[in-house]
């Protein structure tokens, strides 16, 4: 896809709305000098739903607003937060996360266990692990991080740790936090399913007061896997 993508559709969603998806008319709706961006990979609906079914599985016995679950057609690994960037830089950040990802390879990733961060202890974020290729996800990881510093984003000081977000901890009381301690262990080794990663996102983040709706931006496609 062409780096104009992204103006083409405001200025198409501007002349005639009601023919745009609602993915771009979320773009539309908040148009700004600035977007706030990410970069990301999405598993298939069918890996997202199975994680949601987990989740369901964790939510029956906390309190409701203990945690505030990720949707399923939101969930996603993060590979870059760009935060706010200015709509005259779009085409520029385009263009370099496509040259990353013509270098990148497609791969097959996993789905596996649960857990959470920092610690069973004090959970803050509920994750799903990833197994597979994750030694080609790290390099696709590490090469946009190195185009993208060269625009002047600064990349991510933690370690890499791949996951795909199922909740995030609000407000845990002690029979919370009993309950999670004692139904997470079970999922530690818990398949998911696998999926081919064929394309890397652009994505707009949009906070409402709600919660956050994404909007595709632009897609990346990878390259096949060079032959051994």
């Amino acid at each position: 896809m062409r780096a104009s993508f992204f103006y083409e559709a405001l200025d198409n969603c501007m002349l005639a709305p009601h023919t745009m998806n609602c993915r771009i008319s979320t773009i539309c709706m908040v148009a700004n000098e600035t977007i706030r961006l990410f970069v990301a990979v999405f598993p298939t609906a069918e890996v997202a739903q199975r994680l949601n079914e987990a989740a369901h599985g964790l939510a029956s016995g906390l309190s409701p607003k203990a945690v505030a679950w990720t949707r399923p057609e939101q969930i996603h690994l993060t590979l870059n937060f760009l935060g706010n960037v200015e709509r005259a830089s779009m085409e520029e950040l385009a263009r370099a996360v496509e040259a990353t990802c013509r270098r990148g390879e497609i791969h097959l990733l996993q789905a596996r266990g649960l857990g959470c961060f920092p610690s069973p202890a004090r959970p803050r974020i509920i994750w799903a692990g990833l197994g597979g290729a994750v030694a080609v996800l790290a390099e696709l990881k590490r090469t946009l991080d190195e185009s993208l510093a060269r625009l002047g984003y600064a990349p991510e000081t933690r370690p890499f740790q791949p996951h795909l977000t199922v909740g995030r901890v609000k407000l845990l009381n002690g029979s919370d936090r009993r309950h999670l301690a004692a139904t997470l262990p079970p999922w530690r080794e818990a398949e998911f399913g696998r999926w081919t990663v064929e394309r890397v996102d652009l994505m707009q983040s949009v906070v409402w007061p709600g919660g956050a709706e994404y909007a595709q931006v632009q897609s990346f496609q990878l390259r096949p896997p060079t032959a051994a």
